[in-house]
């Protein structure tokens, strides 16, 4: 097998990234200045060195200090709600939108409809861990924000499942983002204002 398979092979195992596309890429690079090539593999190398998971809601940072928690986390946001989003990038997409000032928790993922282990694929003993220690904090609502389709749809009913005992028990309400949202959205390519109407009208 050749650099070129390999790579493209390596390539596919990117999101949404086909055959065709990936050695798209493949020849991409090979038309670029050896310098452009070098920075990109070397940033590569770097990425896992510099970069950290937060121990308090897991999403990927630049690690500077010892600490073991995101500057988000760290920051004084407002500790009565947690939103539960599924990966970085929907994080990212709520922070852009201004419509939020609370605490975050990255799920991992959504469930496949199918899964016979559903608890395999998302972090949902991290979550349960995460709510019984924001407790002491005032936390008084988590907020479910999935993407608007039938994969996000069967993560939202099974993590409401799995957090009721606890949050009934605590007198935490739980709570998913209005349909500000339209159906098949991914919650990444939301904008602002359609954000803010859907943390707007949760329930």
């Amino acid at each position: 097998m050749s650099n070129i398979d390999t790579l493209a092979q390596l390539f596919m195992k990117f999101p949404g990234i086909g055959t065709r596309q990936a050695r798209r890429f493949v020849y991409f690079l090979l038309m670029q200045d050896p310098r452009y090539v070098d920075v990109l593999a070397s940033e590569i190398t770097a990425l896992k060195k510099n970069i950290a998971q937060c121990t308090g809601c897991f999403r990927f940072y630049p690690h500077v200090d010892t600490s073991t928690l995101c500057g988000v986390c760290i920051d004084d946001a407002d500790s009565a709600t947690l939103m539960v989003v599924e990966k970085d990038t929907d994080l990212d997409s709520v922070r852009r939108s201004g419509s939020y000032a609370g605490r975050y928790f990255i799920l991992g993922g959504t469930i496949p409809v199918l899964e016979k282990d559903p608890a395999s694929k998302i972090r949902i003993r991290e979550l349960l861990e995460r709510i019984e220690g924001s407790v002491a904090d005032g936390l008084t609502e988590i907020i479910l924000a999935f993407s608007v389709n039938p994969e996000g749809d069967f993560t939202r009913d099974y993590v409401i499942k799995s957090l009721t005992p606890l949050t009934s028990q605590l007198g935490i309400a739980i709570t998913t983002l209005g349909r500000g949202l339209s159906t098949g959205t991914e919650l990444e390519y939301s904008d602002g204002d359609t954000l803010r109407h859907a943390l707007k009208n949760r329930g």
